[in-house]
């Protein structure tokens, strides 16, 4: 029965590494970002004369309101996850004007998307464009609402819902679907490793425990 339980425990310990995953590395993340502009928000751009496009990777049902973008890469840690979609964005055309939206970063630790945007002669990279809410929801940020009315001349769009974000990304990358911030995180690779030498720790100790107590035979005589 003894001999059993410590087989048992290693054999455990032995599953429990096996089954231990690799850490994410930054560059294996794969996915896509979808964004269902409001319709009450796509009426307003439009009546101010307002029209939006697909830049790069990126593409856009008008039919559903519906821009994907491809992720390229990032980090999922389960607690402040990164997304990037390098390549891809959109643009904001009002006449002859226009300001486009680029290489996004969603962090779900900050619960931003961030951006680079370009107008005129203006670069600006790593900008703030949308904050991100409960059930991904992404309202205009102050900085993106101030350059839209530099590059455009539109009044100040600043809190205004723009649409919902969802981040699709496969199991095989250790992730799930949802909301931004609401994909699956995987187990710590840290710390089912240190499960799995407890377990075998504590194996090893009772058997040698076991043989330490119990008495030798000696032949009889």
């Amino acid at each position: 029965m003894q001999k059993s339980l410590y087989v048992a425990l290693v054999l455990c310990a032995a599953l429990l590494l096996f089954l231990t995953p690799a850490p994410i590395r930054a560059d294996s993340v794969a996915g896509d970002t979808t964004v269902v502009v409001n319709a009450s928000t796509a009426t307003t751009l439009s009546g101010m004369g307002l029209s939006v496009s697909a830049l790069g990777q990126a593409s856009f049902d008008a039919s559903t309101r519906t821009f994907t973008f491809p992720i390229t890469s990032g980090s999922l840690s389960g607690t402040g996850d990164i997304f990037n979609s390098d390549g891809s964005g959109f643009s904001v055309t009002a006449g002859a004007n226009s300001i486009t939206f680029r290489n996004f970063v969603i962090n779900t630790s900050t619960d931003t998307l961030s951006g680079n945007v370009h107008f005129g002669n203006t670069q600006m990279n790593g900008v703030t464009l949308f904050d991100i809410g409960t059930g991904g929801v992404l309202t205009v940020n102050a900085e993106t609402a101030a350059n839209l009315s530099a590059a455009l001349g539109v009044s100040n769009l600043a809190g205004t819902t723009f649409g919902t974000a969802s981040i699709t990304v496969p199991l095989s990358s250790g992730g799930g679907t949802g909301g931004s911030g609401d994909t699956t995180p995987t187990p710590e690779p840290s710390v089912l490793g240190l499960l799995a030498s407890s377990v075998l720790a504590i194996g090893v100790l009772a058997f040698f425990r076991h043989r330490k107590q119990t008495p030798a035979l000696r032949p009889a005589l």
